[in-house]
């Protein structure tokens, strides 16, 4: 299979925060200059809504609700944008954006910034920046 998903499952990410039998919750790249930027992944490699199972569904809803609680806590957002697009990437997924308070790029501008990699509102986060949030949440995701 030529899934990037499926095969960046298959290695070791170091930007893996959550996974059970389902689902892995991971970090966004860090060039999208996003802190926070989440993405919950199906193992299961599916291009159709209406190939998962309900309870799987169920369980995007629960980890969408614990991400924002996550994300509340480590970097107290005002808003968090849920996006599914699997236009490039067949194998669906949703993007968690995270809005910080004062942010000027938001909205669709905000989601274009951390889909298309596009440090469109300038900032400048460290790899260290990125790891401290990173193992942070999986402390935090584990506990909620």
């Amino acid at each position: 299979m030529d899934c990037l998903i499926c095969k960046k499952h298959a290695g070791n990410t170091m930007l893996k925060i959550y996974e059970n039998d389902n689902f892995i919750i991971c970090h966004g790249p860090f060039e999208s200059q996003v802190l926070g930027y989440l993405y919950i992944e199906p193992k299961r490699h599916l291009e159709n809504w209406d190939d998962f199972f309900d309870q799987e569904l169920s369980e995007i809803a629960v980890f969408i609700k614990k991400a924002d609680r996550v994300l509340k806590q480590l970097l107290s957002i005002e808003r968090m944008y849920v996006v599914t697009i699997s236009e490039s990437v067949r194998h669906i997924h949703v993007h968690l954006i995270p809005r910080l308070p004062g942010q000027m790029n938001v909205g669709l501008g905000l989601i274009e910034q951390a889909t298309q990699k596009k440090n469109i509102e300038g900032n400048n986060y460290s790899d260290d920046d990125f790891n401290h949030f990173i193992e942070n949440a999986r402390v935090l995701f584990n506990e909620i």
